[in-house]
């Protein structure tokens, strides 16, 4: 069997809701074989579409011809032959293709890829929602939410405040966050679990500020407190907040996340299975936490594709901890044949070959790219704030 063709179908997926949001187009990448056989990648980077694009291309001709089953062989050949590791960027077109093969490799054994790789060590994945709140950040709004995400079978549920804030003591902010945390535990209880994601926002005191005025609605972790490849900051954040520490949707090598683990710096990792390489590296990344005695909580805030994906790995390493999932009610939650339904907090696996899952093509023709402008946050005296 021989590779012979590398195909991006690019979705445009708004994003709905009440506040700022991060529109997207979805790519997904088909590998074609000389079999007949071809296999389901996604490589969704939002606000980098022509770049991923481009980048597939550029690493098309190093695979035509090959056999897509050696992929440990042909992620190498992408990653060191080109010189340029590329970051995110390179790794999030490296993993649309790497993600593909395994979707061969598991069709041509009739095999899920779970069982690929030792057979799942649990029955169902536990979940929580991201982007539930549909960008809220009056309280009326985010009760609502809320409301509506546990009645749809969530049972955790993470939120974030996109609102521009000082570096240093911005007393606002930090009522702002602790207000919305106190409105979504009135509407979901305690029981369920809370995170709270810091996009990198804040410096670490700012960020050991929210930590600690949190503190009252326990939360299961606390998210990229500050700027994702500050080791020393996180260390600092780590030893000064009530709650465990997450980082890992930006980055891209195991090297990169063993820096957190020997410093001690993160409890949980989330390596973004369509960012950091695919699902080979996100196993190694997650074999390494669990070395350290950390846990794994893999990033998703795209399409169900990645979902369905990042349920493999889930399924299959000791240390796995919750599986983070977009909040969609819409008809982005059909862009595959067989949509994911949560139940009482989980999803369920299938026993299909390779990833178990396949694209609505027609319902994915009748949503063509869209133009993207990325949400941007700037302070009252102009400055530039993270988004």
């Amino acid at each position: 069997m021989k590779i012979t063709r590398i195909e991006p179908i690019v979705v445009g997926a708004p994003t709905p809701g009440c506040g700022l949001l991060s529109n997207r187009n979805y790519i997904f990448v088909k590998v074609h074989t000389d079999e007949g056989i071809t296999g389901l990648g996604e490589a969704t980077l939002e606000g980098y579409d022509q770049t991923i694009k481009g980048l597939l291309k550029d690493l098309e001709n190093l695979l035509i011809g090959e056999d897509p089953t050696r992929i440990e062989y042909l992620t190498q050949v992408m990653i060191r032959q080109k010189f340029w590791k590329g970051g995110v960027l390179k790794g999030t077109a490296v993993a649309g293709i790497e993600l593909a093969l395994w979707d061969i490799l598991g069709k041509s054994a009739g095999l899920p890829v779970y069982k690929l790789v030792g057979g799942a060590c649990r029955d169902k994945i536990r979940v929580y929602a991201n982007g539930w709140s549909g960008g809220a950040t009056d309280p009326v709004q985010i009760r609502e939410k809320a409301g509506e995400a546990l009645a749809a079978g969530y049972r955790a549920f993470k939120f974030s405040l996109a609102v521009a804030g000082w570096p240093l003591n911005d007393r606002e902010l930090i009522r702002k966050i602790v207000k919305s945390a106190e409105v979504i535990r009135e509407a979901v209880g305690m029981d369920c679990p809370l995170m709270f994601d810091g996009h990198g926002r804040y410096d670490a005191d700012l960020a050991i500020q929210i930590g600690r005025a949190l503190k009252d609605f326990d939360l299961y972790f606390f998210e990229e407190p500050v700027q994702p490849e500050d080791v020393d900051a996180m260390v600092k954040v780590a030893r000064n907040v009530p709650m465990p520490l997450a980082t890992g949707e930006r980055l891209s090598l195991k090297n990169e996340f063993l820096n957190f683990l020997d410093k001690k710096a993160v409890a949980i990792l989330q390596p973004d299975l369509a960012h950091c390489h695919g699902f080979g590296e996100g196993l190694k990344i997650a074999h390494l936490a669990d070395a350290f005695s950390a846990w794994v909580a893999p990033h998703c805030p795209m399409s169900p594709v990645i979902t369905a994906i990042s349920m493999h790995l889930d399924a299959v390493v000791p240390n796995f901890l919750i599986q983070e999932r977009l909040y969609l009610n819409d008809w982005r939650n059909e862009v595959i044949t067989e949509p994911l339904v949560v139940k009482d907090g989980f999803l369920t696996l299938n026993d299909k070959p390779g990833w178990g899952i396949e694209l609505d093509e027609e319902l994915c023709a009748a949503h063509p790219e869209i133009p993207i402008t990325m949400p941007r946050l700037f302070r009252p005296d102009g400055s530039v704030c993270d988004w």
